[in-house]
């Protein structure tokens, strides 16, 4: 996968693909699917029923999931929960039963800049603007937003959020479900641990043990991070 100039007509045969979510990250994720032209149609479902005939975007209505059991195969489902937990939790009860016969399905904006080299993993979402290296590695679910830069040989692990402008370095490697926030920095080689969740425009300096909170310039531990 590649960025390249927008396309409105999907390839011949393209799947429809299912956005689970209809909050505001939903809208980052549709807008995206939309703008690739990758996809023969797209949907939104949610489990709230307030939302049931709302419109995410103008001409998105919220499905509930119950009418997902009848979409024609194949199809993709992309969960678009910003919480990590809340995310992978969706994606596996969904894959469990209302989209058993779905593909978890990644979403690149075609603004992103991804290296050929760079191996993106099920369920993520590349958000306008962002990078990703040559040689970086995301796992399942993970997504990096707006402008955030993961950089050569990274490894990210699955259901973690590289929010809007966070850097990563070269070499990073980090654990299942963190949180980057927003323009948040990681120098070259360090480890952020599982769980952990570095502050906006936090800096970090050296290696982030499991399920802690950081935050401020260099990265400090305020807190343990939720479950």
């Amino acid at each position: 996968m590649t960025a390249s100039s927008p396309s409105l007509v999907a390839p011949p045969g393209a799947p429809a693909l299912v956005v689970f979510g209809a909050g505001g990250h939903a809208r980052v994720a549709a807008d995206a699917a939309l703008a690739s032209g990758a996809w023969s149609a797209v949907l939104v479902s949610d489990r709230r029923e307030d939302l049931w005939g709302s419109q995410l975007l103008p001409g998105l209505r919220v499905l509930a999931p119950r009418a997902l059991r009848d979409l024609p195969l194949p199809w993709g489902l992309h969960v678009a929960i910003g919480d990590n937990a809340a995310r992978r939790r969706e994606a596996r009860a969904l894959l469990l039963d209302e989209a058993r016969a779905a593909f978890l399905a990644s979403v690149v904006h075609p603004l992103a800049a991804l290296a050929p080299s760079a191996r993106v993993g099920p369920g993520c979402l590349l958000a306008a603007h962002c990078v990703v290296g040559p040689l970086a590695d995301l796992g399942e679910g993970v997504i990096v937003n707006h402008t955030a830069v993961i950089d050569h040989d990274c490894g990210v692990g699955p259901w973690t959020h590289v929010a809007p402008g966070a850097r990563l370095g070269g070499g990073v490697r980090v654990g299942e479900a963190a949180l980057l926030g927003s323009g948040s920095t990681v120098l070259p080689g360090l480890r952020v641990g599982a769980g952990s969740v570095l502050g906006a425009g936090a800096v970090a300096l050296r290696d982030l043990p499991d399920a802690v909170c950081w935050a401020g310039v260099p990265a400090r531990a305020i807190r343990r991070a939720p479950a």
